[in-house]
């Protein structure tokens, strides 16, 4: 059964500022970062308990070559992002 990959809008949000920072002239990433989400979000979407659980239901999925994770929890066959986050921020912060 295939799960369905829903962003919640903080997650739409952050992934669309760390896509804009990563589209900098300087640093031009953008595709780079945008194919590593698109690969987690095929996984999320073929076997989100696959990643572990780093507070009470919330799971955490981290991006290869970037220090983004994403954050999700499970409900039936939705998987919810409920952020994309730049794991050198504080921890508090997100959610």
């Amino acid at each position: 059964m295939a799960f369905v990959v829903v962003y919640k809008p903080l997650a739409l949000l952050e992934a669309k500022e760390a896509y804009d920072w990563y589209a900098q002239d300087h640093i031009n990433m953008q595709s780079d970062f945008l194919e590593q989400l698109e690969r987690t979000d095929r996984f999320l979407a073929a076997n989100p308990y696959l990643y572990p659980c780093v507070e009470q239901t919330i799971r955490r999925a981290n991006l290869n070559q970037f220090p983004y994770a994403l954050f999700y929890v499970i409900d039936e066959n939705t998987v919810n992002v409920l952020s994309c986050f730049h794991q050198n921020r504080d921890s508090k912060s997100w959610g």
